[in-house]
């Protein structure tokens, strides 16, 4: 049917089956948020969704990238219930097991072959870790099932991802397709940020509260997602030559947009991560697109001068008003966050993790070359607050990864990640595959700046992009891009 439809309007398969897997998942999560959890619907919406993604599994990874950059948990994090029961088998991991059959299917037919190199057998080493510790951790450290398997799914199921990208998207054509559905990911998420600069609050940003005064105008998965596509943006900018200008002033007007966003999540850990991964871009970029920067930061920052300006001139025209009051609350909420990243002292965030590491650090070092395993929780207590807090949770990927598999668990991840990067970085080639280079390059220092923050790769919503990002930055030194 999609190859039918596909030849008729003249877009490709993969393309359509994506769009129809992404309407038929927005269906349900819409009438989930308007009508509670209709089993029968769930039912209907995902099976036809699995049989989709089994038959057109690109087109199936083209849509979890929408579906997760737009309605986040909702997608990758809901449940469904048979009578009083939960069950944590979500749609992102339905879709997930479909693409899978669909590439394995494929694999046996013949129609995709790909040779395995040494940082992919390191990614193997790093799963089949995870799944011994799994079973010493539920059967000899009699630990959290539950937990336990959680960081089985997330460090060696969504890992899988990487696998997924070195075997589907081998072609300039996969890329561009897949650089598409993430732009119109990035490009709705738009109206969210509308909403919570109109309504005040960003729709929910609640999942993520503040440790100081404040609201988000967006919450923190959205930020982290248009951080992501900020820099591939900025990166098209520079590789354009004359002409395009409509597509040009668009493209700023996005970032423009993206950026306020970003701005508004409140999320301090993204603004060093923005800041760090453009530093890099200006040490390692080509001379020549190290030049077009000047005129990119000139053209970014003069529209943003010229409607400060007259904001500000505004406000100070009526400074009673309430557009004066609130433009007055929000700056100061912006400029007490950007002061805590160097004034600490009083910042419950920063106090709650460094009681946790201490805490958690505390019961590694009795055992640090294989680490405390995997479902475990630490008792913390400091001035009348005491918890249970996983070690999954310590809200730093690295020090996770540490504490629960010890040193050759995080041995195996980091040699991973330093054999991809290296592998990117120093591979050559023409125009078209040094920006996309970068732009791969881009995310993952973002991701690399981030982790230590929070339980990226602890949370399925975030941790996706990431995997993806490595499988893009294996594979792209072996296809060819022609112009």
């Amino acid at each position: 049917m999609f190859k039918l439809v596909s030849q008729k309007i003249n877009i490709p398969t993969e393309v359509i089956s994506a769009i129809f897997i992404i309407i038929f998942v927005s269906l349900f999560v819409s009438a989930n948020f308007a009508m509670g959890f209709i089993w029968p619907l769930f039912a209907l919406t995902m099976l036809v969704s699995f049989v989709v993604a089994v038959a057109y599994p690109r087109g199936g990874v083209l849509a979890i990238v929408f579906l997760t950059m737009v309605w986040e948990r909702f997608f990758t994090l809901q449940t469904f219930f048979i009578g009083k029961s939960e069950y944590k088998l979500y749609p992102l991991d339905i879709l997930l097991l479909g693409i899978f059959i669909g590439i394995l299917a494929q694999y046996l037919f013949g129609q995709k072959k790909i040779q395995l190199k040494k940082a992919d057998w390191m990614l193997v080493g790093f799963i089949a870790l995870n799944v011994i510790y799994f079973f010493w951790s539920l059967f000899i450290l009699k630990t959290n099932m539950s937990l336990a398997f959680s960081s089985l799914k997330n460090y060696a199921f969504y890992s899988l991802l990487y696998f997924v990208m070195l075997f589907l998207f081998q072609t300039k054509e996969d890329w561009q397709k897949l650089f598409q559905f993430f732009l119109a990911g990035a490009i709705a998420l738009i109206g969210f940020v509308v909403f919570g600069y109109v309504s005040g609050e960003g729709l929910w940003s609640g999942y993520t509260p503040l440790s100081t005064d404040g609201v988000r105008k967006l919450a923190f998965t959205h930020g982290l997602y248009l951080t992501l596509a900020f820099f591939p943006m900025m990166l098209w900018l520079l590789w354009q030559e004359k002409g395009g200008q409509l597509k040009n002033k668009l493209a700023y007007f996005l970032l423009a947009v993206w950026l306020i966003g970003i701005i508004g999540t409140l999320m301090r850990h993204l603004w060093i991560a923005m800041a760090g991964a453009f530093m890099l871009l200006l040490i390692f970029l080509p001379k020549e697109r190290k030049k077009r920067i000047r005129g990119f930061v000139f053209k970014f920052i003069t529209p943003f001068a010229i409607a400060g300006i007259f904001i500000f001139y505004a406000a100070s025209m009526n400074p009673q008003s309430n557009f004066a009051r609130s433009l007055d609350k929000s700056l100061g909420v912006v400029s007490t966050r950007a002061v805590s990243l160097v004034s600490s002292n009083e910042d419950e965030s920063f106090a709650w993790r460094s009681l946790v590491w201490q805490s958690a650090y505390a019961r590694f070092k009795t055992n640090p070359v294989f680490g405390i395993g995997t479902g475990e929780s630490i008792y913390v207590e400091s001035n009348g607050y005491r918890d249970f807090i996983e070690i999954r949770n310590v809200h730093n990927s690295y020090l996770a990864i540490l504490f629960q598999l010890g040193f050759f668990g995080i041995l195996f991840f980091l040699l991973f990640i330093y054999k991809n990067v290296h592998t990117l970085f120093s591979s050559g080639g023409d125009a078209q595959y040094t920006f996309y280079k970068f732009s791969v390059l881009a995310v993952l220092a973002i991701y690399l700046l981030v982790l230590p923050f929070q339980p990226y790769l602890e949370t399925n919503l975030m941790a996706i992009l990431f995997w993806m990002s490595l499988g893009l930055a294996r594979v792209l030194p072996e296809i060819k891009l022609e112009k």
